[in-house]
């Protein structure tokens, strides 16, 4: 997601050393597990730090921001650099130059990924 490649690579980072990965899971559930990609949709009523793909406004909306726990596990440093970044994107026209074609969509494949396990 852009957020995460221009952004905010920290979060990502933090994730990819704290949460396992899906072969990882699946190796601890045994069995047969069905991983299946969960498109967020552009108007969800979650407003996760996934569901900032088509509204980069939220990034900048303190109160919107607050409400996840990607920004929340980052220092107040990053967090402040990555919203000075995105705000100036927005003003100049650059985040919609790069990614504006997202603003169109009706969901995208944010990572959300859902996982069944039928055991062995």
């Amino acid at each position: 997601m852009w957020l995460f490649a221009d952004y905010l690579p920290e979060v990502a980072e933090l994730d990819r050393k704290t949460m396992p990965s899906l072969t990882q899971l699946s190796s601890w559930l045994g069995g047969t597990t069905r991983v299946q990609v969960l498109p967020v949709a552009r108007d969800t009523c979650d407003w996760m730090l996934l569901s900032f793909w088509g509204h980069p406004e939220r990034v900048v909306d303190e109160s919107a921001r607050n409400a996840t726990s990607g920004f929340a596990r980052m220092p107040p440093a990053v967090v402040d650099r990555a919203v000075t970044e995105i705000r100036r994107d927005l003003l100049d026209g650059t985040w919609d130059a790069r990614h504006g074609s997202l603003r169109r969509l009706v969901e995208y494949d944010a990572g959300l990924r859902l996982l069944t396990n039928t055991p062995a």
